[in-house]
């Protein structure tokens, strides 16, 4: 059977089957063997000599803020900022980041003393290692966050990760403390200097009203404390609001200091826009974790997704900026506005200073006092909120499930690595025979030979060994048969036997051959014209001093009857080379040599003519123009296909009438082409096939024994 490589390439419109990719495997079983034996091997070293990974998981509850009895989040943000989806993902994302932060690890190794621990002594970067173990995931639907590490210490691993879990958490209550006092401060400073101012307005309201003993109308000083009442109201709307941008622009300048990010202020973090660009970012950030989990970080699309959350960042960090600005500005408004206010208060003054200029000094202190009282009553009350709010405070971060030492190892998986090294030694060892198949341009098939070569099969001779003798007479007896009905008449009898190289079997194939055609009763001429190695003299025991060169060389007196020699073969009559001459294309190309042909040809049933092997030399190119038929003797397994190809091309240029090949050489008991099953046949019914030997026996290429092998067949 063919292999599937080389029947593709022989006749495209052969339909393939099963069993020719079968018979590509079984002829390079021993390489699929090797291969699957080599790559099964290292795999399991692989597997088996690599150390066991374990992994400790610790489960966490976040909740999405801190509970406590007023809101903080407008002075310091102590949980997620808002109610909205974006607000509530961002916090989480935050906390991973934060469970896997320098700051958290450093603790952790300091904590645990792990900067003298083998698996992190002497590295360059101990945190970094540390933290390149630390995974988390949350469980979808749910507030709970699995953190997990590896390790090949089991016992180790699960003690690192529960300590990074109680770090995480006491961080965080830490952190809400620090908030809330740094709340509580900021308001200290608001209330202290208002304190104290107010307690001197209320002196000195005391004393004008004692010093200028007055009384203001009753109908103009409420029209004019009216006025005043509302401007003053306004005031201090302004001066709070403006104490409260300035809080926030304090924040926005230790946020700059720090290099933090702005989106803990809670005006920038409620901007509609912002929140657009985080969800954007937060759905590229989960495209490119999915790409991460099959590909490396310099692919190609992660690399475009990382500059796609950059740029998004980018917009983000330029919305940030616009939003600051317009806090500034509207600051600046404010500033102006109260400015504005200011100037008014003094107008109403200045009116209430003409109608009664004594009286209007008392009332605008009395008014200044209780504006003062109002704003000092509501910055005390905020404080006690955020004082109380301390103190029933409690984490939001909760853990669930301790992480316990883990009872087997989460890699390597043996038997699956085991599975994959199988298979994947096999498919290798398939493939490689499968290459290898379409590397090899050697003729191995019948149909290498007629639909590749365009040649006809003219007989398959099989390997010569002790079993095979009667399949090889019964092929010579079918290259008998071959050539006869080739012939298309009796007249047509000058055969050249050629191939395209050496070792091909020619000259033991011709002589196998001539013995056949004379045992039939048939007269043969058989010429030696292989001028470069000539072997004829050898297979039949004859003398080459006097032949084919001789007679072309000797006077026109000679008969060629003189050099044409008698073989122990009846009816099988030869002539030797002759002494080698420097150039034997003159030889062919003489006169002489066409007259030899064409007397032998009236005189004999076949004229059989041994030639050099055509891929090197002109000499039978130049044989093949003056005979009738020209016959291929192909090496089965070892002939190159389109070497060969060449050769009968170029013969077919000078005689078209290429009759055919002989594949030669074939090896019975290992081939599996259905195409020989024949001689199988007539092997097999002779009853002598024992296969079971193994025996080594010579070949009909061209071995010291070809003239036993010839010998024996005509016998």
């Amino acid at each position: 059977m063919d292999s599937p490589v080389r029947s593709a390439q022989a006749d495209p419109r052969r339909e393939l089957h099963l069993r020719d990719y079968w018979a590509t495997v079984l002829r390079w079983r021993w390489t699929v063997l090797a291969t699957f034996v080599i790559v099964t091997t290292l795999v399991a070293l692989y597997t088996f000599l690599q150390s066991p990974i374990y992994r400790a998981s610790v489960k966490v509850e976040i909740q999405p803020s801190s509970r406590r009895v007023a809101p903080v989040a407008d002075v310091a943000e102590l949980g997620a900022v808002g109610f909205s989806y974006w607000a509530e993902d961002r916090y989480y994302n935050t906390q991973f980041e934060i469970i896997k932060s320098r700051a958290v690890a450093e603790k952790v190794l300091d904590q645990l003393n792990l900067w003298n621990d083998p698996q992190f002594k002497g590295l360059k970067d101990p945190i970094g290692a540390f933290t390149g173990r630390v995974m988390v995931e949350p469980v979808e639907l749910t507030g709970i966050v699995v953190i997990s590490m590896e390790g090949t210490d089991k016992e180790r691993t699960t003690q690192w990760v529960n300590a990074l879990a109680d770090v995480y958490a006491e961080r965080n209550l830490e952190m809400t403390k620090r908030a809330t006092t740094k709340a509580v401060a900021s308001l200290l400073e608001l209330i202290e200097p208002l304190k104290e101012k107010l307690s001197k307005s209320q002196v000195k309201s005391f004393e004008e009203a004692e010093q200028q003993k007055i009384f203001v109308p009753e109908d103009q000083q409420k029209i004019m404390a009216g006025t005043l009442s509302t401007l003053q109201q306004d005031l201090t709307l302004t001066q709070l609001a403006l104490s409260q941008q300035e809080a926030v622009l304090r924040r926005i300048d230790e946020i700059a200091g720090a290099g933090g990010s702005y989106l803990s202020i809670p005006d920038i973090a409620r901007d509609s826009n912002v929140d657009n660009l985080y969800k954007e970012r937060l759905s590229l950030e989960q495209e490119k974790q999915k790409l991460l989990s099959q590909y490396q970080e310099r692919y190609a699309k992660v690399v475009e997704k990382e500059q796609q959350i950059k740029q998004i960042d980018g917009r983000i960090a330029n919305e940030c900026d616009r939003i600051i600005g317009r806090i500034k500005t509207e600051f600046a408004i404010k500033k102006d506005h109260e400015k504005k206010i200011m100037a008014e208060i003094d107008q109403v003054k200045g009116e209430s200073l003409d109608l009664t200029q004594r009286s209007s000094g008392l009332e605008l202190l009395r008014g200044d006092t209780a504006e003062l009282k109002k704003i000092y009553d509501t910055i005390s009350s905020r404080m006690k909120e955020i004082d109380l709010s301390s103190q029933l405070l409690s984490n939001n971060i909760r853990i669930l499930d301790k992480a316990e030492v883990p009872l087997g190892p989460i890699r390597p998986r043996k038997g699956l690595n085991l599975l994959i090294g199988v298979l994947s030694g096999l498919l290798l060892g398939v493939g490689l025979a499968f290459f290898l198949e379409y590397l090899d341009n050697t003729v191995r098939t019948t149909e290498d030979v007629e639909q590749y070569l365009k040649l006809h099969i003219l007989s398959i001779i099989p390997k010569m060994n002790d079993d095979s003798n009667y399949a090889v007479r019964e092929s010579l007896q079918t290259l008998r048969t071959s050539l006869l009905f080739s012939r298309k008449n009796r007249s047509k009898n000058l055969v050249l036997v050629t191939s395209a190289g050496p070792q091909e079997g020619k000259s033991t194939t011709l002589i196998n051959l001539s013995k056949t055609l004379a045992a039939s009763g048939e007269r043969v001429a058989l010429l030696d014209c292989d001028l470069r190695r000539p072997t004829v003299h050898l297979h039949l025991e004859l003398d080459k001093r006097h032949g084919l060169t001789n007679y072309i060389l000797a006077p026109e007196t000679e008969s060629w009857r003189d050099y044409l020699k008698n073989s122990k073969v009846p009816n099988l009559y030869a002539m030797t080379s002759g002494p080698l001459p420097p150039n034997p294309p003159d030889i062919f190309g003489s006169d002489r040599f066409a007259q030899l042909l064409s007397e032998l040809k009236a005189q004999y049933d076949w004229i059989l003519l041994d030639s050099p092997p055509v891929a090197s030399l002109t000499d039978s190119i130049l044989l093949a123009s003056v005979v009738d038929m020209v016959a291929f003797v192909i090496q089965h397994n070892q002939a190159d296909k389109e070497l060969v190809r060449r050769c009968v091309t170029n013969v077919r240029a000078v005689n078209p009438n290429v009759i055919g090949a002989v594949l030669n050489n074939v090896d019975l008991e290992r081939s599996s082409y259905r195409d020989y099953y024949y001689i199988g046949y007539y092997y097999y019914g002779e009853g002598r096939g024992s296969k079971e030997k193994g025996r080594k026996s010579p070949s009909l290429a061209g071995t010291r024994d070809d003239s036993a092998v010839s010998e024996h067949v005509a016998g």
